[in-house]
């Protein structure tokens, strides 16, 4: 049996090109070095108080997705730490650009007007996975959005409407269920996919020390891993935490409704680049508009 493609590792200092050629390939990369341990340390400690109210009375978790995965739901709020050297990170947000950005010409009477549509925020969620998880089934993020693929011998600008960045609080590895990913498979089309008998025909792992990250196009087929048994004798201490964020294109819907989410009096805190990404600007040239402004100036009042 052929041994399955892997998933390309790369540092900062490779240069974005280097990322984006790797994406193109294989539809997802690893960073080597996306933040200090510290970093990933101060974040576990913001969230962690989050990921704690889910307990029930009797000591059960519980979860939005089922099971006893608990998640933490409007991550960029309530982690300074994801908000602002995560998901506002330059080599993730220029990557979103790369990819999701959107510029089309269109003509107004005789005059060519070139208008650029930004990426937004789609999600920004936690996930806290404890022992005893079966593996998710292998599918595309990107089905919330009804997306529509055709096959591709190579990549082609805007396939894909969702760039993911997955950041975890620590090392995942196969035995705690690392997320499994088939490189290639953005470039597959609608049919059904053929995973083999076993399910997991061309699937590796995306194991990740504590600092590292995983970039994934949101065509890209994946699934959480199986976390059957505790790795030592304490599993209350031993869930798999990863946080999550999806940008989309400026035109398609997002997944978390940001207006309702996120208090104005919050948003006004924030960095512009994260204030855009949540919506608070308009998508050129006439798309997300309050008064028939760009809403940005909300923030000021």
């Amino acid at each position: 049996m052929a041994t399955p493609k892997q998933i390309q590792r790369l540092r900062r200092s490779e240069g974005t090109e280097k990322f984006i050629q790797a994406l193109e390939q294989d539809g997802g990369v690893i960073i080597e070095d996306f933040a200090d341990v510290a970093v990933v340390e101060q974040a576990n400690a913001e969230v962690k108080p989050w990921i704690e109210e889910q307990k029930s009375s009797n000591g059960a978790k519980v979860g939005a997705l089922g099971g006893k995965t608990r998640t933490v739901t409007r991550l960029v709020m309530r982690s300074p730490t994801v908000r602002d050297k995560f998901f506002a990170d330059p080599l993730y947000q220029a990557l979103c650009e790369h990819f999701l950005a959107l510029e089309t010409t269109t003509w107004y009477g005789e005059k060519a007007q070139v208008n650029t549509s930004h990426p937004l925020l789609s999600i920004s969620i936690a996930f806290d996975i404890p022992p005893g998880t079966p593996a998710q089934g292998l599918h595309r993020d990107d089905k919330n959005h009804h997306a529509r693929h055709t096959q591709a011998s190579q990549y082609s600008r805007n396939r894909d409407m969702l760039l993911g960045l997955f950041v975890p609080g620590c090392d995942t590895m196969r035995a705690n269920g690392a997320t499994r990913v088939i490189p290639g498979s953005h470039l597959w089309g609608d049919d059904k996919p053929d995973f083999g008998p076993d399910g997991t025909k061309d699937v590796v792992d995306a194991e990740l020390k504590k600092g590292e990250a995983f970039i994934m196009l949101g065509s890209l087929y994946h699934g959480g891993g199986a976390y059957a048994e505790p790795i030592t004798s304490n599993p209350e201490a031993e869930s798999r935490t990863v946080y999550a964020m999806f940008s989309c294109t400026g035109v398609h819907r997002q997944e978390e409704i940001s207006f309702l989410s996120y208090p104005v009096e919050e948003v006004k805190k924030y960095s512009r680049i994260v204030q855009e990404r949540l919506g608070w600007k308009q998508s050129e040239p006439n798309l997300g508009w309050v008064d028939l402004k760009s809403p940005e100036f909300l923030l000021q009042e």
